[in-house]
């Protein structure tokens, strides 16, 4: 036999080659081990991340934390596509054309997906307890006039100022998260050219419409184009698209100029319509005349809805509270008010605006009121929706007021 097929049959041939499969062997399992190994630290890592994010959010969602709605970060843009735009995708068609909005068509619209207020749902506020109680009537964190109301237009936040200054609204509003709220509450706000007034009366509502434990949301109308305003027109419009959007069982009809000194002054509805505004400082804090209904008021859906809103044909400046007051007392309603040391507002310093000038024929739209009450109002609401916009802080409905078409079908020139 030759030398090398004596050396691979020798016992120590095989012993080498025994020692090197081993070696092998060994290296293949340490490597499969360490592999498995960093396999699992990897998926633990993944599953760490994603519960990290999970809690996170249910944290920030129920705690309501400073950072969450105040910061343009990526988890508040979650939270908008999970609150808001669920609602706004299957609408936007709607909101985004020019539509003419006859209440017959716009009433009997289909219930919106924005959150309600079942204990147990989830609410735009947090998650929601099943266990809640109904709020308190008298809310026990209330300051009384114990706090600041702005009047200076010129020292009016900006919008960024104003939403970081009101980290615990979102949608235009908030709710309570310990208990569950009386009623669902929507203040209309007619608008036009008013940034600086509206951003100081939402400086004022929101801090004390928490505090009174309301779930509420804040809509501002807009007109647009060059036609004459029309404050009671645009009230009827907020009272149905405010609808769509919230579907409130009481309904505040706000001026942008008036802000409230008093937090006792609960922004709520009750058996009676109220005249809230009873006391501002530019009439001395007394009523101007008996009969006024002017300023802020509150009413029901139902009795909204009883005294078929307010007149569309007041183009210009006044005329249409007083007419408003006389459809309460005509649909058979007497009007509730505060103590004046409640009801208390201040009013913001202002010139005319332009396009809304008094107008020539308000006395004798009022006195021949009684014959087309139940006509003119939600009944012949007629309008252009341009467009409706979550600015967090507040709804922005934006309109188009068709003023030939509106007198013409009220058979007024």
């Amino acid at each position: 036999a030759s030398p090398s097929s004596s050396s691979r049959g020798s016992p120590a041939a095989a012993g080498s080659s025994r020692s090197d499969s081993g070696s092998l062997l060994a290296s293949r399992v340490m490597t499969s081990w360490l592999g498995r190994l960093m396999s699992r630290r990897i998926r633990f890592g993944i599953a760490a991340l994603v519960l990290y994010f999970c809690l996170h959010f249910l944290i920030s969602r129920t705690l309501s934390l400073t950072f969450w709605p105040s910061s343009p970060s990526l988890l508040r843009k979650f939270d908008q596509v999970i609150v808001g735009m669920a609602t706004n995708k299957a609408t936007n068609k709607t909101y985004l054309a020019t539509t003419v909005s006859p209440l017959a068509t716009v009433s009997n619209s289909s219930p919106s997906t924005m959150p309600t207020l079942a204990p147990g749902s989830i609410r735009a506020s947090g998650l929601v307890s099943s266990n809640l109680s109904i709020c308190p009537e008298d809310p026990p964190g209330l300051l009384g006039d114990k706090f600041t109301v702005l009047t200076d237009s010129s020292r009016a936040p900006s919008w960024l100022e104003l939403e970081q200054s009101l980290p615990f609204v979102r949608h235009g509003g908030c709710q309570p998260d310990d208990c569950v709220a009386k009623q669902r509450v929507a203040i209309i706000v007619p608008y036009r050219n008013r940034d600086a007034h509206l951003r100081l009366l939402l400086l004022v509502l929101h801090p004390m419409l928490r505090r009174q434990q309301l779930n509420y949301r804040i809509f501002a109308i807009e007109q647009s184009g060059t036609t004459r305003f029309n404050r009671a027109m645009l009230f009827n419009i907020g009272f149905v698209e405010a609808g769509k959007i919230f579907q409130p069982d009481c309904f505040i009809f706000h001026d942008v100029d008036l802000l409230p000194e008093h937090d006792h002054n609960i922004y709520r509805c009750g058996s009676k319509p109220r005249h809230l505004s009873a006391a501002i400082d530019k009439f001395g804090y007394k009523l101007p005349y008996e009969t006024i209904f002017g300023g802020a008021c509150s009413l029901t859906s139902e009795q909204f809805r009883a005294v078929n809103g307010f007149s569309n044909v007041f183009f210009g400046w006044g005329g249409e509270d007083d007419d408003f007051r006389n459809r309460v007392a005509w649909a058979g309603f007497q009007v509730s008010r505060y103590p004046m040391s409640i009801a208390r507002y201040k009013m913001i310093k202002h010139n005319r605006d332009t396009k809304n000038d008094p107008n020539p024929q308000r006395v004798n739209l009022i006195n021949k009121g009684r014959k087309r009450w139940k006509e003119d109002g939600l009944s012949s609401l007629q309008y252009n929706l341009v467009g409706v916009q979550d600015r967090h802080v507040v709804y922005f409905i934006t309109v188009e007021i068709p003023e030939a078409e509106v007198l013409r079908r009220a058979h007024l020139s």
